[in-house]
């Protein structure tokens, strides 16, 4: 995909993601491997419905800004990602209702369904740490090194997933958010 095309995704991934009610009208955040060292990702602070592929920022894989406003403020979290996985092409970071509910519950999600099985991958888990912060990015970045790992879960905050795609990263959400509800629903009924 040129730039062009690569910001319309981007654009349509995160409209998707506020549909799932994967995101609120301001969280989470999608980013795009454009090669070499930069990289597209939406901005800060801006309504979801209201991204247009001219907002997308893009940046250095050292954090400097190349065109655009300013970009998420967990710019960290994407660019750490993309320098120990070059294998990864998207990273969508979203607030899954069903994911926090289940953190908060103490529990994992169940990963022995088939949907797991088939699009999923190891999951990770990251403690509870400051959103945007350098310990944040780090904690991730380390979790995502790990060979076969497609998802972190950030413990009262929410998740991080990959793909070398961006619907294969959406994707990837969705299922996990739905496994999430399934593990609460059947904890619950099984009480």
């Amino acid at each position: 995909m040129n730039e062009a095309s690569l910001r319309r995704t981007l654009v349509e991934i995160f409209k998707l993601a506020y549909v799932r009610k994967l995101v609120d009208l301001l969280g989470g955040n999608v980013s795009a491997r454009l090669g070499g060292d930069e990289i597209l990702i939406t901005p800060t602070s801006t309504p979801k419905v209201l991204i247009k592929p001219q907002s997308i920022v893009k940046i250095r894989l050292d954090g400097t800004v190349i065109s655009g406003g300013k970009p998420s403020s967990e710019w960290r979290m994407h660019v750490g990602i993309y320098r120990v996985r070059s294998d990864v092409k998207f990273v969508l970071h979203t607030h899954p209702p069903n994911i926090l509910a289940l953190t908060q519950a103490g529990l994992k999600v169940d990963l022995s369904l088939s949907e797991a099985i088939s699009y999923i991958g190891e999951v990770a888990e990251v403690p509870y740490l400051k959103p945007g912060s350098a310990e944040l990015a780090e904690a991730v970045s380390r979790a995502m090194s790990r060979e076969g790992v497609t998802a972190v879960i950030l413990k009262n905050h929410g998740l991080v997933t990959i793909g070398s795609t961006p619907y294969e990263a959406l994707n990837r959400a969705e299922v996990l958010d739905d496994l999430a509800y399934i593990t609460l629903m059947t904890r619950l009924l099984n009480r």
